[in-house]
């Protein structure tokens, strides 16, 4: 067998990197084996690469080898009758709900895009909106299979290995190569969710819809990161529960008879257009978006496909691509529930009086998790995205890592999807030095030679001076 190496550079999904790279796409585990012999006798580090969702330099590797693994997403097996898949790890989300839906099953945790692939979600362990009732992605796998550095093949579950199964999961591939994954889906009555979206004047009133919408099957809250004064946090929850099954309602998900293609060629030409008037675009259609909530949208239930209501359509990452084309900073913290609303507010005052103004923020509620590189707490988490500019970019760093201080004093976290700030001190701080020494000494067992790097591991990792 003779590998197609490509020399190329590849961005994180934020556009904030770009990291020149080596890039094999491999088809199956043997040509997974050899990339890995090659990478090795060239003395290259090696990581493997999904759809590449991360907003991080999680799946970068410069002037290292990528392994994308996009093209083995094959379903292997699908019992409809339990809900249970074993995939591939470039099967995607949407792969998924091409298929279970028709039988009443839905993936029980997912992000907002469909086209994660299963092994990133593995891989960094994702949440979604329902994340306060059922956790994180990894708390429903069944098992999965890893190639380590060595070629030896582990298979690992909850119950088999469990220490190293929960280090796996969230790793962000620095252990070895997920090649697949048995996952439990959810038993779901309808492809339907009845709608609820409630204003809120306050990040208070905010903190307190979530409280009393406990019973909802999905929340996720916007905050306006432009108004301030008494009308600092103030915003939109929007909750969302599955219609009953006796209301007709197929489980198949609805699909939008425009192509994609075209969406997304409009979402680009809408994206270049706005360029002009960023901050002051999006100061007014939070306006808009709040009081039409607060006086037309108020208590009305609307009734949207599950499908739709859970992801974003791909043509919206491209007009936010084609918007923002030098990218964003996102900043998420997640703190306990006690110091939620005075961080919250702090994050939001701070920023606008440095006048870096939240484009769009939003609030998630958490419980915590089994894994070791866990970043979900008791409580809430706020994801703050902010326009880069060039020439202030580094005065934004510089807040942002004071903003993490505040945060880890709190007992907050961050997540390795997201943050690209993190440095070595910083990451210690909030997971603990216990829990890196203890990730560290696994790899040392599992990765002795150190193969598997990413631009991650070496700035989160290894030693830094921040």
């Amino acid at each position: 067998m003779t590998l197609a190496w490509n020399q190329d550079s590849v961005a994180n999904w934020s556009m904030t990197e770009q990291s020149p790279c080596t890039i094999f796409k491999a088809q199956n585990v043997a040509e997974i084996l050899e990339a890995l012999a090659t990478a090795r006798m060239q003395g290259l580090s090696v990581i493997a690469h999904g759809a590449g969702h991360s907003y991080t330099d999680a799946a970068l590797n410069t002037n290292g080898v990528i392994i994308d693994v996009t093209d083995m997403r094959r379903i292997l097996s699908w019992d409809p009758e339990q809900g249970i898949m074993q995939v591939e790890p470039g099967v995607t989300l949407r792969d998924i709900v091409r298929v279970a839906p028709a039988d009443g099953w839905w993936p029980a945790v997912t992000p907002s895009t469909a086209d994660a692939t299963i092994g990133g979600c593995v891989a960094m362990n994702v949440n979604g909106k329902n994340a306060w009732k059922y956790g994180s992605f990894g708390e429903h796998l069944l098992s999965l299979t890893m190639l380590l550095a060595s070629g030896q093949m582990l298979a690992l579950s909850p119950m088999n290995d469990p220490e190293l199964f929960r280090a796996v999961v969230g790793s962000a591939g620095l252990l070895g190569i997920i090649t697949s994954i048995t996952l439990q889906l959810r038993r779901i009555p309808s492809g339907s969710v009845d709608v609820l979206v409630r204003p809120a004047a306050s990040l208070s009133e905010i903190l307190t819809i979530f409280q009393e919408e406990q019973s909802a099957d999905y929340i996720e809250a916007w905050v306006d990161g432009f108004a301030g004064g008494r009308s600092l946090g103030r915003g939109i929850v929007t909750c969302a529960k599955y219609r009953d099954a006796g209301d007709g309602n197929s489980v198949q998900p609805q699909m939008f008879p425009v192509s994609d293609r075209l969406k997304e060629e409009c979402a680009r030409c809408i994206g270049k257009m706005g360029r002009p008037a960023v901050k002051s675009g999006v100061r007014i259609a939070n306006s808009v978006l709040y009081w039409w909530s607060k006086w037309w949208g108020k208590k009305v239930i609307r009734q949207r496909s599950l499908f739709q209501s859970t992801y974003y359509p791909p043509a919206m990452f491209t007009g936010y691509r084609t918007l923002l084309p030098q990218g964003t900073e996102t900043f998420q913290a997640f703190v306990p529930r006690s110091q939620a609303e005075v961080l919250f507010k702090e994050i939001i005052r701070c920023s606008q009086e440095n006048h870096f103004m939240p484009l769009w923020c939003v609030i998630k509620q958490h419980r915590q998790e089994p894994f070791l590189l866990s970043y979900q707490v008791d409580g809430f988490s706020l994801e703050v995205n902010y326009q880069i500019v060039p020439q202030t970019a580094q005065r934004l760093r510089k807040m942002l890592w004071e903003l993490m201080n505040l945060v880890i004093v709190a007992g907050g976290r961050f997540y390795l999807a997201k943050d690209s700030l993190l440095t070595n001190t910083l990451y210690r701080r909030s997971v603990g030095d216990a829990t890196v020494e203890t990730f560290l000494q696994l790899k040392q067992v599992y990765d002795p030679e150190m193969l598997f790097q990413s631009n991650l591991f070496r700035r989160v990792f290894q030693a830094s001076l921040q």
